[in-house]
């Protein structure tokens, strides 16, 4: 198999929804999918491809990575109800999964003020830092603690990268809504610069 080469800096790496290429050149592996003609990554990790037999996969940095409690993560909201809200794990302690871990926010550990609901708190497609604080299944996880939060959120309005406008609160450069969220204190920084998807896993 050949393998194409990349330095070992951060750029290297593609995330989830990231296009690697067209059905045209490669058959994707289960690390990989096709949608409208273009094959797109499903986990973190660098591309290598087989020019031989045309197939393509994506190797992840670390495939094999346990998780408990108090390891500090970053994921993606998938889903959520008025109490609780359903986490995709991509990252364990700075270190890529091969396959996200499932994990539940209930609105209890979202900060140590009250919160009505979890629609102050993120919304799907928001990327978020916690801790662990279930290892078992089900994870559960919290955003109780210095860091924790969400660290890149998309208007509910028109999609668009949200901007920092005070502790909690964000704005819409496109629309100039203001929507609540639960920040952590590395928003926007450069910690999250590599976790920001393609418009394909935004929309």
């Amino acid at each position: 198999m050949k393998e194409s080469k990349k330095s070992d800096s951060d750029d290297d790496w593609v995330l989830p929804g990231d296009k690697i290429a067209v059905i045209e050149e490669f058959l994707p592996d289960e690390t990989c999918y096709e949608q409208d003609g273009g094959i797109y990554s499903k986990i973190f990790g660098r591309v290598v491809t087989d020019t031989k037999r045309h197939k393509i996969t994506v190797i992840p940095k670390n495939p094999h990575r346990s998780i408990k409690n108090g390891d500090l993560g970053i994921g993606r909201v998938e889903f959520m109800k008025k109490q609780i809200a359903s986490i995709n794990i991509y990252y364990l302690n700075q270190e890529n999964l091969m396959i996200p871990i499932s994990a539940i926010l209930h609105v209890s550990e979202a900060s140590r003020r009250f919160v009505k609901n979890m629609y102050e708190v993120a919304r799907p497609g928001d990327w978020i830092r916690f801790r662990i604080i279930r290892a078992a299944k089900p994870v559960y996880v919290s955003l109780i603690g210095d860091g924790l939060g969400v660290v890149i959120s998309y208007c509910i309005q028109c999609g668009h990268e949200l901007k920092f406008k005070r502790r909690n609160t964000l704005e819409c450069p496109n629309c100039d809504t203001i929507q609540p969220r639960i920040t952590s204190k590395y928003f926007g920084k450069p910690l999250i610069r590599n976790l920001r998807p393609s418009r394909n896993e935004t929309r």
